[in-house]
């Protein structure tokens, strides 16, 4: 438990200094890209690993010597992306199931992080943001689980995550939320509180999907990223979930 929270205190302070004091956010997010991929890739029994992170690297480098892009940049790259990937598995000894699986990892962590690497190079401060209210998130599911949890949200994939839990983190990161934002000023109040109501509903399914695959692997861990916590999907499968989600519903206030 000890080694646990040190180095969870650790990589919380990385993101802290990394996108609050710094301008690296967007390629502390391809280094997760590519680890993220590696481990989902390794997870899905996607023999032919080299296509995937070859082709995504060679974009991730792309994007750090000639600026990450927009829309276009992110549509155009996945389907580059995708078609390459497809072409180069015909000749796998399981084209059918290689194809499958690689472009399942291609749009469930390509797609949602390279988007992300856009959001963080222009806004560094919201991915911080829904990174706190996902540790908000965490935190007062544990809690409100531990203390009044009784019936199971997804027995089958997390039978200790419970709906009395779910609905404690839901509440628990609004008021972190509008607390947070309030000494800081990174937005309006009604903006915060749409931001923390939409990372608290949907980080937990993040959590869910990755159980899923995991269990269907048979492991415990997605891999070795940060002692005590497991792999980068461990750490992170929250996040590709709800910061995409939360990021198009910032981008959505804002035109309101």
């Amino acid at each position: 438990m000890g080694k646990r929270a040190l180095f969870g205190g650790i990589y919380a302070l990385v993101l802290i200094g990394t996108f609050g004091y710094s301008d690296f956010g967007p390629y502390l997010l391809a280094v997760f890209t590519t680890l993220l991929l590696n481990e989902v890739a390794r997870i899905l029994d996607v023999q032919s690993r080299l296509p995937l992170l070859a082709f995504t690297t060679i974009a991730l480098v792309l994007g750090f010597f000639f600026g990450w892009g927009g829309p276009i940049e992110l549509i155009s790259s996945t389907l580059f992306i995708g078609v390459l990937l497809a072409l180069s598995l015909l000749r796998s000894h399981r084209p059918a199931h290689e194809m499958r699986r690689g472009l399942f990892a291609l749009a469930y962590i390509w797609l949602p992080m390279a988007y992300l690497i856009q959001i963080a190079e222009d806004f560094p401060w919201l991915i911080l943001f829904i990174f706190s209210m996902i540790w908000s998130s965490d935190t007062f599911a544990y809690l409100a689980g531990r203390q009044f949890g009784k019936r199971p949200l997804a027995p089958k994939l997390s039978p200790k995550k419970t709906i009395e839990g779910f609905i404690g983190g839901i509440i628990g990161t609004l008021i972190v939320g509008v607390v947070v934002n309030h000494y800081i000023g990174w937005t309006s109040a009604a903006a915060a509180l749409s931001l923390a109501l939409t990372v608290a509903i949907t980080a937990p399914f993040g959590d869910l999907v990755a159980s899923s695959l995991k269990r269907e692997a048979d492991i415990k861990d997605s891999g070795v990223f940060l002692p005590g916590h497991g792999g980068a999907l461990d750490r992170l499968d929250s996040f590709i979930t709800a910061a995409p989600v939360a990021a198009l519903v910032y981008h959505y206030i804002q035109l309101i």
